[in-house]
C-alpha cells in the first residue's frame, strides 16, 4: 500500500502546515514514510507505517494519531513538539528493539545521531474487536518466545522470537498484525490442535502478515532462527 496523505490533509492554512496539525507523516514527508499496511488494510482502521530518518535528515511538521512504535534501528532523535509541548525540542537516544506509546499530536523530527534510523509504528483508531473465547496469550503459554515491549490498557507491542525446530503451545490472538524481522519460514496451524490443515509460510524480512482472530499454534520450519513484531489490541 502506497504512502498517501488523506482527507484530513487537504485545504490546510499555511499556519496549519507550518505546525504540522492536521497533516500525516506520509504526505508531509513521503520520502521517509511509507505505509506498509497489507492489501485490505490494517485491523480496526489502523495504519502501519515505517519511518526511515537517514542521518541528518529532518521530516516536515506533522500530525499523529495515538500510535505504538517498534524501533528496529535506534540511534539518536531530535523531536520538537509531542509528546512534549508544542515548541519544545528534546533529543532522544532510540534504543534497537525498544517499544514505545506515543500519545496524539503534531511535532517534526530530526535524526541528529550517527546512523540511520528505522522505526515501525502502528496508528491507532478507538475502534474495539472480537476476543476469542477462552482467551488465551502466547505470553502466558509460551513466555520464552513472547515478551510485551510496550502496552496500555488499548494496545501492546509484542517481540516474537523462534529457534530453529521450536514450536509453541496452542494460543489465540485478538486483532493484531505481524511485520517480520527475519527471513526463513513458519508452519501455522488454525485451532487447539494440530491437524492436517496448516499453512507453510516462506518469510522474508519485511514481510506483513495478517493473523486472523482466534487460536493457532506456531513453529519455526525452517533453518535460522526466527523474529518478529506485532501489535495487538488488548480488549
Amino acid at each position: 500500500m502506497g504512502c498517501q496523505g488523506s482527507k484530513r490533509d487537504e485545504g490546510k492554512s499555511g499556519e496549519e502546515k507550518k505546525s504540522g496539525k492536521g497533516i500525516s507523516c506520509c504526505s508531509a514527508s513521503p520520502g521517509s514514510y511509507k505505509d506498509v499496511s497489507p492489501e485490505g488494510g490494517a485491523p480496526l482502521g489502523s495504519k502501519l507505517i515505517k519511518m526511515t530518518l537517514k542521518v541528518g535528515e529532518q521530516d516536515e511538521p506533522h500530525d499523529h494519531p495515538k500510535h505504538y512504535m517498534y524501533i528496529i534501528a535506534g540511534g539518536k532523535l531530535s523531536i520538537t513538539g509531542a509528546p512534549f509541548p508544542p515548541g519544545v525540542t528534546k533529543e532522544l537516544e532510540m534504543k534497537t528493539g525498544m517499544g514505545m506509546i506515543v500519545p496524539a499530536g503534531a511535532h517534526q523530527v530530526k535524526n541528529t545521531g550517527d546512523t540511520d534510523v528505522e522505526i515501525l509504528f502502528l496508528e491507532v483508531t478507538e475502534k474495539k474487536g472480537e476476543t476469542p473465547e477462552a482467551h488465551k496469550t502466547p505470553q502466558d503459554t509460551d513466555p520464552g518466545h513472547y515478551k510485551t515491549l510496550a502496552e496500555d490498557d488499548d494496545w501492546m507491542v509484542v517481540k516474537m522470537d523462534m529457534k530453529v525446530g521450536e514450536e509453541d503451545h496452542p494460543h489465540s490472538h485478538r486483532d493484531h498484525i505481524v511485520y517480520m524481522l527475519d527471513g526463513g519460514e513458519i508452519t501455522i496451524w488454525p485451532g487447539k490442535e494440530k491437524g492436517e490443515k496448516k499453512a507453510v509460510v516462506p518469510i522474508t524480512p519485511g514481510m506483513v502478515v495478517p493473523v486472523p482472530v482466534g487460536y493457532h499454534i506456531v513453529a519455526n520450519s525452517g533453518n535460522k532462527p526466527i523474529s518478529a513484531v506485532y501489535f495487538e489490541r488488548k480488549s
